[in-house]
């Protein structure tokens, strides 16, 4: 058996996107039952995933959250495995757990963890369907949390309501519209391809743009078009000229959930142009960053809730998967270049 890890070879600069020479893959000695000290478990990575969040981590100085990836270490976030062995009572060879609360699963296909670490996982129950465990870090997982807080927490539907999502063929945009329309929205996604066109208007989107090669007063256009009269909510994902574009159409009041800004991820800064700082500021638009562990306390629930409409078949979302622990470069390189539809897997 081998026992394959991708680490950090070499910083990120600002301003520059990342490559595949960025990762380095290296074999270790797989770990036994007899490595284990007494609280202790082994698994076996059954999926990693990979977000675009990652990226601020490969760079000297994280803007994220959590800290920078170490030089010549594996990379870490969430994951899904196997218990193989196990030194604690909690825990049966056999069992699948998912970190769902917790961001530091590392790029292994082997992997032990202290008994503390093992106290954050989530084990998933005897009879959970199988098609559904690699969901548990994708739609399911953090980015369905992310969907779900993000949405109903900070966007604050209210029946009838206009909703635009960029990037919304990805992991949590896929979810926010899914979710939406279970709240009686009316729903825009913004996509960069006919492919993700498809797929969204499949989950049910009632409206969809191709921003590709358009101008941010082509984009207001459209919007205008689709949503006369304006846009109540704007689920952000991306940032850059998409957000500038839909700020101009946003109603007095409006919520504007900030996930992410992908677009500028690559980039050494963000600016609002004047005239759309101007139009946040007229029209009392409610803008906010969030963070999905604002709301941990309430993710048992969340979680249960969107297992339920996976299993009623409600909520369904497209993964792209890639096949191999030594993909993860290819997967994570891929996410900013539009290369996933819905949520990137890497099958370990």
């Amino acid at each position: 058996m081998s026992n394959k890890q991708v680490v950090i070879a070499s910083r990120v600069e600002k301003g520059s996107p990342p490559k595949e020479s960025h990762f380095a893959v290296q074999e270790l000695k797989v770990p036994t039952e007899s490595d284990l000290k007494e609280g202790e478990i082994l698994l076996r990575t059954l999926y990693l995933s990979v977000d675009p969040y990652m990226r601020s981590r490969l760079s000297e100085t994280s803007a994220s959250y959590t800290t920078p990836f170490e030089l010549n270490e594996p990379g870490s976030g969430s994951g899904v495995g196997k218990v193989i062995a196990t030194k604690n009572s909690n825990y049966q060879v056999g069992d699948i757990l998912t970190a769902q609360k917790d961001l530091t699963w590392p790029w292994k296909q082997y992997v032990v963890f202290t008994s503390e670490k093992a106290s954050k996982f989530h084990k998933l129950p005897n009879d959970f369907p199988p098609e559904f465990i690699s969901a548990t870090i994708g739609w399911l997982g953090m980015p369905g949390l992310t969907a779900y807080f993000g949405l109903l927490e900070n966007g604050n539907p209210k029946d009838g309501e206009t909703l635009v999502v960029s990037g919304a063929a990805g992991a949590v945009g896929s979810v926010v519209g899914q979710i939406a329309k279970f709240n009686n929205l009316k729903t825009i996604g913004i996509v960069g391809t006919e492919e993700k066109e498809k797929y969204c208007r499949s989950l049910g989107y009632d409206d969809i743009i191709i921003y590709k090669d358009k101008s941010r007063q082509q984009l207001i256009e459209e919007l205008k078009k689709l949503a006369p009269n304006g846009v109540d909510i704007y689920f952000d994902n991306v940032g850059g000229e998409i957000s500038n574009a839909v700020i101009s159409v946003l109603n007095e009041g409006a919520r504007v959930p900030i996930c992410g800004q992908i677009s500028a991820y690559n980039t050494a800064s963000v600016d609002f142009p004047e005239d759309v700082a101007k139009i946040v500021e007229q029209r009392k638009i409610q803008r906010g960053w969030f963070m999905v562990f604002q709301f941990v306390s309430k993710f048992d629930e969340a979680w249960k809730t969107l297992v339920d409409w996976a299993k009623q078949g409600k909520l369904k979302c497209q993964e792209t998967t890639y096949i191999g622990i030594e993909q993860l470069p290819k997967a994570f390189v891929g996410l900013f270049s539009g290369d996933n539809v819905g949520k990137a897997v890497v099958a370990a």
